[in-house]
C-alpha cells in the first residue's frame, strides 16, 4: 500500500461546499459548510486503470481531514 501524502489532493470551493479530489483515482469528496459529507463521486478511471495500492477508507479519511482543516483555517 502506499501512503498517502496531501499532495495526493487537490482542494476547491464552490460556494459553502468544499471539494477534495483524490488526483490518483480522479474520486471527489462533497463536504459542506457544515463539515458533513454530503456526497461522494466515484473515480473517472475504468476499475481495470484505477490504482489499488490506496485502501479507500484510508483516502476518504485524508479527504475528510483536509477539508477539516481547510474549513476551519479558510477565512
Amino acid at each position: 500500500m502506499h501512503a498517502l501524502k496531501t499532495d495526493d489532493f487537490r482542494i476547491e470551493r464552490d460556494g459553502a461546499e468544499w471539494i477534495v479530489t483524490f488526483t490518483p483515482t480522479g474520486a471527489r469528496f462533497f463536504f459542506g459548510s457544515n463539515g458533513m459529507e454530503t456526497r461522494v463521486s466515484e473515480t473517472d478511471l475504468p476499475p481495470e486503470d484505477a490504482p489499488t495500492d490506496y485502501d479507500p477508507l484510508e483516502v476518504e479519511r485524508m479527504a475528510a481531514r483536509i477539508a477539516y482543516l481547510v474549513r476551519n483555517n479558510s477565512g
